[in-house]
């Protein structure tokens, strides 16, 4: 069976597969993340999470063949080291080493194979092969060993997957796709990362609440699902709030779209589930990019919150081998 774990700022899911394909998930749980606390807390935390769904399902550790972990941040695909990232616990440390010693309950080491990479290239390698991806690439006769896709997840940050002719592109020391840190804004927010003006300080889940929140006076902080109910209602603030972050969206895309030219590109992440920001999209993109003629494709992903772990537990087998 193979383990998937995704770690991203806010949450930690894992799941498992009892072969290399989507609908064999076994369970699927998820904790917090608690990037402000520490590794070992983080392996505690991960390892009660890990025997209680494996209890729960009468199956043993030894089952367990293979481990896939998604990590939000640039993950050395020879050295296995998260080089940057937006959890710091994570930074600099000797991934595959630890994850061995610490993964399991009962003090075990994990001896099989153990893959990393960063958490956006486990979303567009699923969404690719599984999910909505495929279902373009099927609906309109692209075979999976030429199709170009970027995978941009716009969730509590920003990243992206870059995925060229079937293939994931990792970058000399894997950070291609780190659209997030793309400059969005010139001399804008300061990041983590040490920039100002990055794409995440802008098209984030709490970039858009923050940017709504600054230009209004609520009771209380809205979350982003409150701020698009409140636009149909028709409140003038959350509408405002929504086509800055439209407007800024749309010159973001059509800048990886230059960059890649791809058939289509996936969104991911808690922003991407409102509709809104889809409505007449091609139109833009088409205005906005050098080639104007048929812009690529923006959908929502399938596989919703599950693509990211499902890519993870992949990446040790098959297809994923690259």
């Amino acid at each position: 069976m193979h383990l998937g774990i995704d770690v991203g700022g806010t949450k930690t899911e894992i799941c498992l597969l009892s072969s290399t394909v989507v609908t064999s998930q076994v369970f699927r749980e998820r904790m917090p993340t608690e990037r402000d606390k520490t590794l070992s807390d983080f392996f505690t935390r991960l390892r009660a999470l890990l025997k209680s769904s494996l209890q729960s399902q009468s199956i043993s550790l030894n089952q367990i063949t293979t481990i896939g972990v998604g990590l939000p941040g640039s993950i050395d695909p020879i050295q296995q080291i998260m080089l940057q990232g937006s959890v710091p616990f994570f930074k600099g440390t000797q991934l595959k080493e630890i994850f061995a010693k610490e993964i399991l309950p009962d003090g075990k080491t994990f001896s099989g194979e153990i893959k990393f990479d960063n958490d956006a290239n486990c979303f567009a390698l699923a969404e690719t092969y599984f999910g909505a991806g495929k279902k373009w690439a099927d609906q309109n006769g692209v075979p999976a060993n030429q199709l170009c896709l970027i995978g941009v997840t716009l969730g509590t940050g920003v990243g992206g997957g870059l995925i060229v002719n079937g293939k994931l592109i990792r970058g000399r020391r894997g950070g291609a796709g780190e659209v997030g840190h793309m400059t969005l804004v010139e001399s804008g927010r300061p990041c983590y990362c040490g920039k100002n003006g990055c794409s995440e300080q802008y098209l984030s889940g709490p970039a858009f609440e923050h940017f709504f929140q600054s230009h209004t006076e609520t009771l209380r902080p809205l979350n982003g699902g409150e701020i698009f109910e409140l636009a149909e209602q028709n409140n003038p603030f959350a509408i405002s709030a929504i086509e800055s972050y439209r407007d800024r969206l749309v010159y973001f895309l059509s800048n990886l779209a230059n960059l890649l030219d791809p058939h289509v590109i996936v969104l991911g992440g808690g922003m991407s589930t409102q509709s809104r920001i889809y409505e007449g999209m091609s139109a833009r993109l088409s205005d906005a990019c050098f080639l104007t003629k048929e812009p690529p494709a923006v959908i929502r992903n399938e596989l919703g919150g599950s693509a990211g772990v499902i890519g993870a537990a992949l990446l040790p087998e098959g297809i994923f081998k690259s």
